[in-house]
């Protein structure tokens, strides 16, 4: 697949709560407001595979945007999620870009979002809150929207393909008080290569999800029988292409029937194409 049809394939959604939040997103990937849809504020580029809604402050705000960007933007399996936005922190240190790796609120248990893997940017656990919080201690990040985001975009998308960025604006020693406009996008701008080092990830990801949809019946066949990661399926999609110009699909299902997961099944299709001997004379 070249570069430009690979860009075609990819899937972004961001979910972003204020116009400052924004507005550095909104430049760096070419992203216009879009008058045809009116229940919230939406951007896209030109191509239709960047898209931003501005949900407002508040869960409720953020689950109906989220909501809203899924439907008007025929977002698929294979599109990736973003929230970006400011929060409080009792940990880390203002202007610091951190990763949510787990949600909470005061009405539900933990969920864990994947994140990046092998990365240097700190992961922190997230409190979402009905109301804005100055008590930091309890902590170790907060915001208003979180947890509603994720929650939507668990249900609509492989939780692989779900990113929350926080950036913190404020805690014991930074007083939310002191906050404005310029200082909150500032604080995007500032964070901005590290943003598109993330967002390159996810990029990936859901263009690799892509090239997984529509595949052999083989593919689907195994995928009923194991469950399989993003990154799991992108390989074992690999492995039967490669494979299938040694072996049956029959042969195949033979094969791997006794695996117990989908690791296992990994496992046995690599060492299958590592033992089997090609006749290059019959290629």
């Amino acid at each position: 697949m070249n570069q430009n049809k690979a860009l075609n394939n990819l899937s972004i959604r961001w979910v972003v709560a204020l116009k400052e939040e924004a507005e550095i997103i909104l430049d760096e990937y070419n992203m216009n407001f879009d008058p045809e849809f009116t229940l919230f504020q939406v951007f896209r580029n030109f191509a239709k595979t960047r898209w931003l809604v501005l949900s407002g402050i508040g869960r409720h705000n953020s689950a109906a945007a989220t909501t809203y960007l899924y439907i008007i933007s025929n977002a698929s399996r294979s599109t990736s999620w973003i929230n970006l936005g400011i929060a409080g922190s009792g940990k880390g240190h203002y202007g610091d870009l951190c990763l949510v790796n787990k949600i909470s609120n005061n009405g539900s248990s933990n969920t864990y979002p994947a994140t990046i893997p092998n990365v240097t940017f700190d992961k922190m656990k997230l409190f979402t809150s009905d109301v804005p919080v100055v008590n930091y201690t309890l902590h170790e990040l907060i915001d208003m929207e979180g947890s509603a985001f994720y929650d939507v975009t668990n249900k609509i998308s492989g939780r692989e393909l779900i990113c929350l960025i926080k950036v913190i604006s404020d805690g014991p020693d930074n007083s939310i008080k002191d906050l404005n406009k310029l200082k909150i996008i500032e604080l995007i701008k500032s964070n901005i290569t590290n943003i598109k080092t993330i967002v390159s990830y996810y990029e990936n990801l859901s263009v690799d999800e892509y090239k997984i949809t529509n595949k052999p019946k083989i593919f689907s066949q195994i995928l009923s029988q194991w469950h399989f990661t993003v990154s799991q399926k992108y390989k074992l999609n690999n492995l039967i292409r490669r494979i299938n110009t040694l072996t049956k699909d029959e042969e195949i299902i033979e094969l791997i029937k006794d695996c117990k997961n989908s690791r296992s099944v990994i496992i046995t299709l690599e060492r299958k194409i590592l033992n089997t001997e090609v006749d290059w004379s019959l290629v």
